[in-house]
């Protein structure tokens, strides 16, 4: 399979494979999440950590799913293991997204970080591209041109430090969140997680 293209060369958050999982987690929240309106004024009430996080989960998020996305795509007769993950990162990070977008617009923010700068909510501002578990577009590219036992690790490898910064920004929002429905957002994130990585790291073991 032919990995090559120029397509592939573009900094993830520009690809055009991104841009497309972006459009399928907002299509899907529209057909899968429901929010009830008697309780919706007291699920408005929010801080800046609550918004911080959603916005910079978003982008988390996607690179998660593009990078199971890209795993998916390579993967033959692999770790079959890395292949149930990837296919839970897939569905569960792109349903979490949408949930993300819906809330952000029940705030009445933004739905896009529009600085440059990520988890200042979290008083530890960076770059946005530099957010904590982040794969570089190297990294990217070489998942895209390995196979095989390297690949399964490699996979492992780049999502248990993609999943370690995303626990710690959502161990932050759960503690100091103030939207109920975001904290238990937090929450849900944290044992999927924390669960993933377990298995992840038993692909590394054995491979």
């Amino acid at each position: 399979m032919n990995h090559g293209s120029e397509a592939a060369l573009l900094p993830w958050w520009k690809n055009p494979a991104s841009i497309f999982i972006g459009v399928i987690a907002v299509a899907f929240l529209v057909f899968s999440v429901g929010y009830s309106e008697g309780s919706r004024n007291g699920r408005i009430q929010h801080n800046n950590v609550d918004t911080g996080f959603l916005q910079d989960m978003r982008i988390h998020h996607e690179q998660a799913v593009a990078m199971a996305s890209v795993y998916l795509d390579i993967w033959e007769d692999g770790s079959a293991v890395g292949r149930t993950i990837a296919r839970e990162i897939q569905f569960a990070q792109s349903f979490e997204s949408g949930r993300m977008v819906q809330l952000l617009r029940m705030f009445g923010e933004s739905e896009v970080n529009e600085s440059e700068q990520a988890m200042t909510w979290m008083n530890e501002p960076v770059q946005l591209e530099k957010m904590h578990g982040l794969a570089t577009d190297e990294q990217l590219q070489q998942l895209r041109q390995s196979s095989g036992v390297a690949a399964d690790k490699l996979f492992a490898q780049l999502m248990i430090t993609h999943h370690n910064g995303g626990l710690h920004m959502a161990q932050y929002a759960a503690a100091n969140g103030k939207n109920s429905e975001v904290v238990k957002l937090a929450g849900a994130m944290i044992k999927a997680q924390t669960t993933e990585v377990v298995e992840l790291n038993r692909i590394l073991s054995n491979s």
